[in-house]
């Protein structure tokens, strides 16, 4: 489904058990939680709990956790982390791969196309958001013991309008882009040339002698003026 923008996503929401808490959700063996509503739940030494949340916008970040085929032996496969944000109310569903993963052909056909299914108790199934967490392209996605998942999700949600009740933008919100107007050109204004007095008297006075002249000598005084 589609989310609207600028919702706030919850953070007391985290397993919570309360009165109110009417959403829950559970996980086949081979999914397990990375972040539930902003909080890093991923412990190797311990299995994915079912989760109880409230009603509304719940965010949970999962990825598909199994052994697998290899070559002639089983290996550890771990998919890249799927961001399932969902507004839902009174409903249980478990979370499943969204297709079989169980030999290398499998693998490399899921990475190519990584997504989960929120499959209720009657066998339908709901919808969400889903998206495969992306690294951070500021280059500081990187910590000690391996990916920072939380930072990540940070920027991904920021990138989808989405934020965390009182949780400070981790970059500040870019200025608003300017817009380019075409400027036309000034008309040029034509400039009045003024003759002086005396080149204006006499201007005339040729004028007034080329009117008295005959055809013949027009003809000279033009061949004589085009020389000069």
């Amino acid at each position: 489904m589609k989310l609207g923008k600028k919702l706030l996503l919850a953070s007391a929401m985290v397993m919570a058990h309360g009165a109110n808490a009417a959403v829950e959700v559970s996980f086949t063996p081979d999914v397990e939680t990375v972040i539930v509503n902003g909080q890093k739940t991923l412990n190797l030494l311990e299995k994915t709990e079912d989760l109880t949340l409230d009603n509304g916008l719940n965010q949970i970040v999962v990825r598909v956790s199994k052994l697998v085929e290899g070559q002639g032996q089983l290996e550890k496969y771990r998919s890249e982390p799927i961001v399932i944000t969902l507004t839902t109310s009174d409903q249980s569903f478990e979370v499943q791969p969204g297709a079989r993963v169980i030999s290398s052909i499998d693998v490399r056909n899921f990475d190519a196309n990584p997504y989960v299914k929120l499959v209720t108790l009657n066998g339908g199934t709901i919808d969400a958001k889903m998206d495969v967490l992306p690294k951070n392209k500021i280059g500081d996605s990187g910590a000690i013991f391996g990916r920072d998942y939380l930072k990540d999700l940070a920027y991904y949600n920021q990138s989808q309008g989405y934020a965390f009740a009182g949780e400070e933008p981790l970059v500040k919100p870019k200025l608003e882009p300017k817009q380019l107007v075409k400027i036309e050109p000034k008309a040029v204004q034509p400039v009045a040339v003024i003759l002086p007095t005396k080149l204006v008297a006499a201007e005339q006075e040729i004028k007034n002698i080329y009117s008295q002249l005959t055809p013949q000598q027009r003809k000279v005084f033009l061949g004589w003026a085009v020389t000069q």
